[in-house]
């Protein structure tokens, strides 16, 4: 059993999207290789970049039409399992996954990962992730982005993974990540004449700011906005809980994912940062578990961003100092207050929320700001 559990382990990182040579479409899904050396990525949050009818294959590897292109599928293997042989069955598969994926121009594929040593058994689980992959023939583009990334129940980081390349670094974290390489999959000249007497097929390239302005893409959460207020559950229009889906569908696609945070408004009025935590099962359960921001719309008894640190005080004499992170003292509004707010040089720096369950100590306090950046 442990033998199995290992070589699934090693398996699952082979073909995760966070190794160093990925395959697109997972597993061998497209047969496209993205190299780990050439052009430096740029961030993508999953979303399919064509214009098409996303086919469902289930289990399987057939479609109602095989002959379409742009190609879009979305595939269940979330059956890979010992007990019922379900790994034999889903490699077994996987090679009929590639030919319906090679010769398209415009290949969007969308798939759901879970192994486990007893189908039925959760505890048993050894690997799950969601996972959407592209490739653009016309443009030589391709992508690939992975959220729920989970290995032996616990949120996984795909850069701590043995070989991972480092320039992808930035866009992932704890549990998700997604990047786009130009130049990096093969032109094809037949596909860049379908791209141009097609104008729907062709992938919109990356904004000034290196997100996808792909068709369909929700706009990104407006850095002036200062929509809601600071309560013990929320900051904001993001409440503590919440999954990273969710946030995505109320704010669109974050501008940056760094060590588990959403990152949201880098420019103009401040940041705006949803944050996810790694490596425990309570992780998997408990979503957000910090909002983090420097904007100064956002206020709390009168006190936001800039504000000076004695009228912090002032407005909050029983405010409880937690912890010094390099020149910043952080302090909760009072004792228990799952509200913090960081001072430094005078002055308040950014508001947060946080959730008291999840992150219990003082330590995984600090380690969850790290990553945050403040």
């Amino acid at each position: 059993m442990r033998r199995v559990r290992r070589t699934a382990l090693v398996a699952a990182a082979a073909v995760s999207a966070a190794s160093g040579a990925l395959l697109l479409g997972g597993g061998g899904g497209a047969g496209l290789a993205l190299a780990a050396t050439g052009p430096q990525p740029a961030p993508w949050d999953g979303v399919n970049p064509f214009q098409c009818v996303l086919q469902q294959a289930g289990t399987g590897a057939t479609v109602p039409h095989p002959e379409a292109d742009p190609f879009c599928i979305e595939y269940d293997k979330t059956h890979q399992n010992v007990d019922q042989l379900g790994m034999v069955d889903f490699l077994s598969k996987e090679p009929a996954r590639t030919a319906l994926a090679v010769p398209k121009c415009f290949y969007f594929q969308s798939d759901h990962w879970r192994s486990s040593v007893v189908q039925s058994n959760g505890a048993t689980e050894i690997y799950q992730w969601d996972g959407h992959y592209f490739f653009n023939k016309a443009t030589g583009e391709g992508g690939a982005w992975v959220t729920n990334f989970n290995i032996n129940g616990h949120t996984g980081d795909p850069t701590s993974l043995p070989g991972f390349p480092p320039q992808w670094g930035p866009d992932f974290g704890p549990g998700t990540g997604g990047f786009i390489l130009t130049d990096d999959v093969q032109t094809d000249p037949a596909c860049v004449m379908q791209a141009q007497s097609h104008p729907a097929a062709t992938y919109a390239a990356p904004g000034a700011n290196g997100q996808p302005t792909a068709l369909g893409t929700a706009p990104s959460f407006a850095c002036t906005q200062a929509i809601g207020g600071v309560g013990a559950r929320n900051l904001g229009p993001i409440e503590l809980g919440v999954s990273e889906p969710q946030v995505r569908q109320a704010l669109g696609p974050p501008q940056r994912i760094r060590a588990g945070f959403l990152h949201y408004c880098e420019q103009g009025a401040g940041k705006y940062l949803i944050g996810f935590l790694p490596g425990t099962r309570l992780a998997r359960t408990s979503g957000a578990v910090m909002v983090l921001t420097t904007n100064a719309g956002y206020e709390t008894g009168g006190v936001g961003r800039a504000v000076a640190a004695g009228v912090f005080h002032r407005r909050f004499p029983r405010a409880r100092f937690l912890l010094r992170q390099a020149r910043t003292r952080v302090f909760a509004l009072r004792a228990g207050s799952p509200v913090i707010v960081g001072l430094r040089r005078g002055r308040v720096r950014f508001l947060a929320v946080y959730d008291r369950r999840a992150i219990s100590t003082r330590a995984r306090l600090a380690r969850t700001l790290r990553r945050a950046g403040r």
